[in-house]
């Protein structure tokens, strides 16, 4: 156990931010469980570079162009890259990848990302584009805290543990309908496997918005500083917060407007010459 230096409270050695005041701690003061010792080892900064896109030397990120093919690398770079929060942040991680359809939910019902892993792709997008706004107009904003909203603020589409929020609709409609018109076997079997799967909105899940079904995900196993609760709750509402919006969320309420407005949209970004990149 340690002591908050600020309020005093006692709290877990794997702690790196007291529940009561919001002290973050540091190497020198424990941070880690071991006063003293480097928090981000050189090995650590460079897996953080390659999450970020981060080069001295580059300009301003480019955007990288993140599918199916190579959305696990991606997002196995910015998992590497949380450091400091390591401990809470990969208890939330093992709780969505084996107990929740995290790596498989489609981000929508509908659209170009209605799709397995739909989910995983827009939040890793997200990422990299908050970390290519932050890097340039607001590089004060904490990395990992950049990295944890934007691949959480649509986390609570998974729904809870054992009941996706998303559900493959049925398609055997489909078929007796193919049937009625005296189709073949094998035509009703090229009309039900040709097309994408369909979903629908689980009606047995408790309704609330992506934002609040989010915040109560990840708040029961992250301590999240009041910058980030809102960010995750709001990004995709900014208008219910009637201005009183925070930096942080500004920020993401904008990647993801870039995401779903113009780089899920391959018409609008090769009319408007938006540069997007293949990951090396």
């Amino acid at each position: 156990m340690k002591k908050c230096p600020d309020c005093g409270m006692v709290i877990a050695n794997q702690a790196i931010r007291c529940p009561k005041c919001k002290y973050t701690f540091t190497a020198d003061d424990g941070g880690n469980g071991d006063a003293g010792e480097t928090v981000v080892t050189p090995q650590a900064a460079a897996v953080s570079a390659a999450a970020t896109g981060k080069n001295e030397n580059a300009g301003i990120m480019p955007m990288i162009r993140v599918d199916k093919d190579n959305v696990d690398v991606l997002y196995g770079q910015l998992k590497a890259a949380i450091v400091r929060r390591k401990t809470e942040f990969d208890h939330f991680i093992d709780f969505l990848e084996n107990r929740t359809s995290w790596l498989t939910a489609p981000a929508d019902v509908k659209g170009p990302l209605a799709c397995e892993k739909g989910l995983l792709i827009r939040s890793v997008s997200v990422a990299k584009q908050l970390l290519r706004i932050k890097d340039t107009i607001m590089p004060q904003c904490d990395e990992e805290t950049a990295i944890i909203i934007a691949l959480f603020h649509e986390v609570g589409k998974v729904g809870v543990e054992g009941k996706p929020l998303f559900i493959q609709e049925e398609t055997s409609s489909i078929a007796s309908s193919s049937s009625a018109l005296g189709l073949s076997f094998s035509s009703r079997l090229s009309t039900t496997t040709s097309s994408s799967p369909a979903y629908t909105v689980n009606k047995k899940l408790v309704h609330m918005s992506v934002g609040v079904r989010s915040l109560f995900l990840v708040s029961q196993y992250m301590l999240l500083t009041d910058d980030e609760a809102q960010a995750i709750s709001y990004a995709s509402d900014t208008q219910l917060l009637n201005g009183d919006i925070s930096p942080y969320t500004l920020l993401l309420a904008t990647a993801l407007d870039m995401q779903k407005t113009i780089y899920e949209n391959p018409d609008v970004v090769s009319s408007y010459s938006f540069t997007v990149i293949d990951p090396k």
